[in-house]
């Protein structure tokens, strides 16, 4: 009898305990408890908040890819200007883990003189027969017309069957907005390279002015190039254009 009333008082001691618990896990939270949770569900949604769009961010620089390695080369070509890339005028860097110099002459000559082959793979030129380019003026201190944009327009382009290092260019400008002694527009023509490894399309004075137009793609897009008009005689860049392909 005495073990029938001991295992009675056991079940009813885990039927007070799992009763205990049930109103515990049904009952409202005190108010200091519901504070305490409404805060982890803010401080929850805040940091899901934060992850979705760190995840959108990376989503978006990894659609941008080519984009996002535009600007990266276009960050490194400009920091060469300024500090050099340990080439020599007519030399054309590697790059690469062991940054190695070739001759311009080397490059796109259908046989590797870099280690890793970064000369041969440079030879598409940015620009193609019909593009047309628009410049804005940045500063100009010795064109005569002083035009506010220049249209520059890529007749032809014929790769040089002796040196595979430039391409033959023919192109025209169109000076628009123009100013000072001359009104409206002026149509001019003039042939010129194009420089695989430079990256740089240079052409000959249109007029007696010897001054020269070129343009550089060096913001890591085949869309945009800085062009400098140069004097020939003094070797000076006395205006400047932004241009971008139309």
């Amino acid at each position: 009898a005495a073990n029938s009333v001991s295992v009675a008082t056991g079940r009813m001691k885990s039927f007070l305990i799992v009763a205990a618990l049930v109103a515990l896990a049904t009952a409202s939270p005190r108010p200091n408890v519901r504070a305490r949770l409404d805060s982890q569900e803010v401080r929850l949604n805040r940091l899901t908040s934060r992850f979705q769009k760190l995840s959108d961010s990376v989503g978006s620089i990894t659609d941008n890819k080519e984009t996002n390695e535009g600007t990266v080369n276009g960050l490194n070509l400009q920091l060469d200007q300024v500090v050099g890339d340990g080439c020599g005028d007519n030399q054309f860097q590697c790059g690469g883990d062991a940054p190695q110099c070739v001759a311009l002459l080397a490059v796109c000559d259908g046989q590797s003189d870099c280690s890793n082959g970064a000369d041969e793979d440079v030879c598409d030129a940015p620009i193609k027969s019909g593009d047309v380019y628009k410049g804005t003026v940045v500063f100009d201190h010795c064109t005569k017309r002083k035009p506010n944009e220049i249209s520059l327009v890529i007749n032809s382009i014929k790769n040089n069957p002796y040196f595979g290092n430039k391409a033959y260019v023919e192109a025209s400008y169109i000076l628009g907005d123009t100013n000072a002694d001359e009104t409206g527009s002026a149509f001019l023509m003039s042939t010129g390279t194009y420089c695989y490894g430079c990256r740089l399309l240079a052409t000959r004075p249109p007029e007696d002015d010897n001054l020269s137009l070129t343009c550089k793609f060096d913001q890591g897009s085949n869309d945009r190039c800085s062009g400098y008009i140069i004097n020939l005689t003094t070797d000076v860049k006395c205006a400047k254009f932004q241009f971008v392909r139309q």
